[in-house]
């Protein structure tokens, strides 16, 4: 078998020192916002055939994004030229007067121009940050979110046995189990997922982050495993048909696999739970990500698979139910 690539979009030469920050500032940035605007003009130089300036340039870019109707365009424009030139994002504010390479230039128009298109940052970039981690991220794959480390979070404080077996059921790119599996270094979890694309990249982040203990397999939900397991946790598709008409531009640029979860969004989950009920051993956990307006219906399937274990909701940053907790 052919060794699989597993690294981020090619950095030219003097990225790799940015690296780690320019990845680390995505998330942190994407919720605190951006206030600072550059207004730096092009250099006094540029008539002898340099490029623009930093600050012009990121002004050219980020009006094209605008007008496109891309989310937050100053912040998009400062990742991209970052990511052109190698730099991370303080060096962009510390120098608005620097002049930007023509080669650079070139990188960072056709940068643009995917962000432009509404092709999602993380697919551009190749990397999201998640629960502390950086993961790899490649089209075809599920972006993972934010309020989806609420469901490594549940698992973390309601895994009381040691050397836990858990299952992370619809991984991705392997967020959910790699983080998992690297806060409980004593515990073995089994990521499935039934994309081919979605297990390659999983794979390649428990290889780079050095997850040991977490086995990738492709299958249709917990049908490759074999009990007992202490825990089952699924991140599946849960937007309703009504959701997915809705969906915005770069939404839709995500694999509708990952997405979809039928009329009302549970209808994976009405699969997975009487699975998860054969395969948990006594005083396990299920605990499984949803959407906001699912809470009555998700509880409630819940409550029917397991009449007699306790059934919980728990609530992600914004205030919004997000995840069921079964306890058993």
């Amino acid at each position: 078998m052919p060794r699989q690539r597993c690294s981020p979009a090619p950095f030219p030469p003097a990225a790799e020192a940015a690296e780690g920050e320019q990845r680390g500032e995505v998330d942190a940035s994407l919720r605190l916002g951006l206030t600072s605007l550059f207004t730096a003009r092009r250099p006094r130089s540029a008539s002898s055939g340099a490029g623009f300036a930093v600050g012009d340039s990121l002004a050219r870019a980020w009006e094209r994004l605008a007008r496109a109707g891309v989310d937050e365009p100053r912040l998009v424009a400062e990742l991209l030229l970052a990511r052109a030139l190698g730099r991370a994002r303080t060096w962009l504010h510390a120098h608005p007067e620097a002049t930007v390479p023509t080669d650079a230039a070139g990188r960072f128009a056709a940068l643009v121009a995917r962000a432009a298109r509404h092709e999602p940052l993380a697919y551009i970039l190749g990397v999201r940050e998640f629960y502390g981690h950086t993961f790899l991220v490649r089209s075809g794959v599920l972006v993972p979110r934010p309020e989806t480390e609420v469901l490594v979070e549940v698992a973390l404080a309601r895994l009381q046995r040691p050397e836990p077996r858990v299952a992370d059921v619809g991984c991705g790119c392997g967020a959910v189990a790699i983080s998992v599996a690297l806060a409980r270094r004593d515990a073995r979890v089994v990521a499935l997922d039934r994309s081919a694309r979605a297990v390659q990249v999983s794979r390649c982040n428990a290889q780079r982050l050095r997850a040991a203990r977490v086995t990738v397999v492709r299958g249709d939900l917990l049908a490759p495993l074999r009990g007992p397991v202490d825990a089952v946790l699924a991140n599946l598709p849960y937007l309703t048909a009504r959701e997915m008409r809705r969906l915005p531009p770069a939404l839709r640029r995500e694999p509708r696999a990952a997405l979809d979860g039928g009329p009302d969004g549970l209808a994976l989950y009405r699969r997975l739970l009487p699975q998860a009920a054969t395969l948990l051993r006594a005083g396990g956990l299920c605990a499984f990500e949803i959407g906001p307006a699912q809470s009555r219906a998700a509880r409630a399937l819940a409550t029917a698979t397991w009449p007699a274990a306790r059934v919980g909701v728990v609530r992600d940053y914004a205030g919004r139910d997000r995840v069921v907790a079964v306890e058993l």
